[in-house]
């Protein structure tokens, strides 16, 4: 018989169709309805060589659950595969924070889940799992935000269905957030809990919900905020507006949202001093800047990364324990600044608030980085995208062309960074896993697959 694999889901029909196509491939299931369930068979001595795992579940969820397994020593290295209906974005968070293997996305259809699943034991098997983290050091709650990440529901084009549909969005989330504080008091006050999540329906309109932003700006940049400008990038661009920054020398907060990521652009003087952002990919994080640039190896980022608290920064961090210096953290703080206001540029779609007034917390930070500059570069990094994308698929496999591979020699001009790209292509690894495992951005790594499969050095595996 194949792997015995534990497949975790409070959905009774996942869970049989799950079951039902590992079964037919050979491989031996057993279902747990929540972290809670699977947890207690684990408890009792069952032994598995994978799980399934979906996130959003009650009693114990998927994070939850991780946090508990890594803290049991002859368990801690079970490899996980997370089963989720939500973004790369969320998965990303989800990998990194528990140490799972893999991901899938649901839905997914019998070929994707047993390519995954094979994937992830093979990755055990050679010993390619990722780092895991500490489970005592993980925090309690779930970090990875992943109940309020936004919903795959389409905005409506009319303006005050959208308000709604925001609004209603938004009490939904809230919900979600405070519902598991209130079930402990449900009992005692005799309340259904089915009626609570309408009366936050009930309670968040259109009309209040500008109310409630304005608190949230207020709390983030102090009580003296004042907002200036706001709009929808996909009638001004961020580009337009950055520009209308520097020739006024404005100084505040600029902050762009779309329905996954958020990313706010600290203005002084009309240029940018720096960028934070939220929900976007692990490219971003500076610890990538500073493994590309060989000031840090990736075991030890990873190493400081599943043991920090959540509320340092990660650059303190490694400041404090002598892995970089400051001026090595600020040059990696501007390389992800940049790389922010490039990808911010992309953006089609989305909301802008700017902001008077710069919160405390950066008024140190100094980068002043040229806006001109900056967008000029986003504009020609757009222009390659658009030459880029369709080229290939992410979820592609990739091979080499031995014989143009053999023809290059020793003498080759290619360079350090796209030898190693051209290393990366071994014929099983995904377009997404190289740009994921490479140091830098995804647009540099793209650049290159795209330069090189052009070149006929590369070509896509057949299927």
């Amino acid at each position: 018989m194949g792997a015995r694999i534990l497949v975790v889901d409070d959905s009774p029909t996942i869970r049989r169709v799950v079951a039902a196509i590992l079964q037919s491939h050979a491989y031996q299931t057993v279902t747990a309805e929540d972290g809670q369930d699977a947890l207690e068979k684990l408890t009792n001595g069952e032994q598995f060589d994978l799980v399934l795992l979906d996130f959003v579940m009650p009693r114990m969820n998927g994070y939850q659950f991780c946090r508990e397994l890594r803290q049991k020593p002859e368990q801690k290295n079970l490899p996980v595969v997370l089963m989720s209906a939500k973004s790369d974005k969320i998965r990303g968070q989800f990998v990194q924070q528990t140490g799972a293997i893999d991901a899938i996305t649901k839905p997914f259809d019998a070929r994707g889940l047993v390519a995954v699943v094979e994937g992830a034991l093979k990755k055990q098997k050679e010993g390619r799992a990722r780092p895991l983290p500490d489970g005592t050091a993980m925090p309690d709650d779930v970090t990875v935000a992943e109940e309020l990440a936004p919903s795959s529901v389409l905005p409506s084009d009319d303006p005050a269905i959208r308000r709604t549909q925001t609004a209603q969005e938004f009490a939904h989330t809230l919900f979600k957030l405070v519902a598991p504080e209130l079930e402990r008091l449900v009992d005692l006050a005799g309340v259904d809990p089915d009626t609570i999540e309408p009366a936050f329906i009930r309670a968040i309109k259109p009309e209040t919900l500008g109310a409630l932003s304005a608190l949230l700006r207020s709390l983030d940049f102090g009580a003296g905020t004042q907002e200036v400008l706001a709009g929808d990038i996909s009638v001004i661009s961020i580009a337009e507006i950055l520009q209308l920054l520097h020739l006024q020398r404005q100084t505040g907060a600029l902050v762009i949202s779309n329905r996954v990521s958020e990313i706010t652009l600290f203005v002084r003087e009309g240029n940018i001093d720096l960028a934070q952002s939220r929900g976007v990919r692990e490219e971003f994080r500076i610890g990538r800047y500073l493994v590309e640039s060989g000031k840090l190896n990736r075991e030890d980022l990873d190493d400081v990364i599943s043991s920090r608290s959540g509320s340092q920064l990660l650059g303190q961090r490694l400041t404090e324990l002598g892995l970089v210096d400051e001026d090595e953290v600020a040059e990696a703080l501007k390389r992800q600044t940049s790389e922010l206001v490039f990808e911010v540029v992309r953006w089609k779609t989305g909301r802008f608030t700017f902001t008077v007034g710069l919160p405390p917390e950066v008024q140190s930070t100094r980068l002043a980085l040229s806006t001109g500059a900056l967008v000029m570069e986003g504009f020609r990094r757009v222009d390659e995208w658009r030459l880029i994308e369709g080229t290939f698929d992410f979820d592609e496999v990739l091979v080499k062309d031995a014989v143009a591979v053999e023809s290059l020699g020793q003498d080759s001009e290619l360079t350090v960074r796209e030898k190693a790209v051209l290393e990366s292509i071994d014929g099983d690894t995904t377009v997404r896993e190289i740009v994921d495992d490479m140091a830098g951005s995804s647009f540099e790594v793209c650049k290159i697959i795209y330069q090189l499969l052009n070149s006929r050095l590369v070509r896509r595996k057949a299927s």
